[in-house]
């Protein structure tokens, strides 16, 4: 049987706790300065965190198995997520993709961050705990293979390298809308200005997933990542409601099936069960 052992650590000011799973360490411990790359999905906690976490962590893990990205001891395997004790700053996640000074204090690249609170109203109706964790599991994958993400799939698909976090695609995205004769006729007939606003809103989610993935294209690829996994088995969905979403969507489907045949020749096939 598994065998779950809590340790106790104590440091000059906080009390850190280290669980060890199958000799896997998961540690809760402070961590300061800003992420790198965060989630701007708010998610509220509900009964026992540590259930919801570890069961969100768990359900993630398995998706990535099903896809080909995780197995025991490879590629995203390796991907731990921790608890910290700092809390939210509207952030529901974050990860560091490289060393930096924020290592002293107490942050690790590669890890999956979670803060100790989440704020109360969520910027997108229906969005969970799951999503959260999948969105952070795509910065995760650039990590882990940085090399891949550099190869021509992503800029054709995102518009710019992983690493430009400039919003050009959202910018190119505005200059066809302004040139767009049939958005201008139907925006000449808007009598609101939150009418306007909801006309752009439809537009804009045909092109990205959400508000938060036209930032910049490391953020796109993570949002369009997180509803691959969400609804892999039903992409057909979107071909027609959401076209642009719909080829990006097929474009990450691609990426993570080449990425799964690369790793498919180790005799590794299973996966394990981790507490957060």
């Amino acid at each position: 049987r598994e065998m779950l052992t809590e340790i106790r650590l104590h440091t000059r000011a906080k009390a850190c706790r280290l669980e060890l799973w199958q000799g896997r360490p998961r540690l809760f411990r402070h961590c300061g300065d800003q992420p790198m790359h965060t989630s701007l999905h708010p998610v509220v906690f509900s009964g026992d965190t540590m259930t919801d976490v570890d069961r969100a962590y768990n359900v993630v893990r398995k998706e990535l198995a099903e896809v080909g990205l995780l197995a025991e001891g490879k590629y995203l395997d390796q991907i731990e997520l921790w608890i910290s004790d700092r809390p939210s700053e509207g952030e529901s996640a974050y990860i560091f993709e490289a060393p930096g000074p924020w290592v002293s204090k107490g942050y690790k690249p590669g890890v999956i961050y979670l803060p100790s609170d989440t704020p109360n109203v969520p910027n997108l109706p229906g969005l969970t705990l799951i999503d959260v964790i999948r969105h952070e599991f795509a910065h995760a994958w650039y990590y882990i293979d940085p090399k891949f993400f550099r190869e021509d799939w992503f800029v054709r698909t995102f518009g710019a390298q992983y690493k430009n976090c400039n919003p050009r695609a959202l910018e190119a995205w505005k200059r066809q809308l302004q040139n767009n004769f049939e958005y201008q006729m139907r925006l000449a007939r808007c009598r609101s200005e939150e009418t306007r606003k909801k006309l752009y809103r439809k537009l804009l989610y045909k092109n990205f997933v959400s508000g938060y993935a036209s930032n910049c294209a490391c953020e796109d690829f993570a949002e369009t990542f997180m509803f691959f996994l969400k609804y892999r088995n039903s992409l057909d969905r979107f071909v027609e409601s959401r076209p642009v979403v719909y080829q990006k969507l097929k474009s990450v489907e691609r990426a993570v099936n080449k990425t799964a045949r690369r790793l498919r020749s180790s005799r590794t096939t299973t996966w394990r069960v981790l507490s957060a």
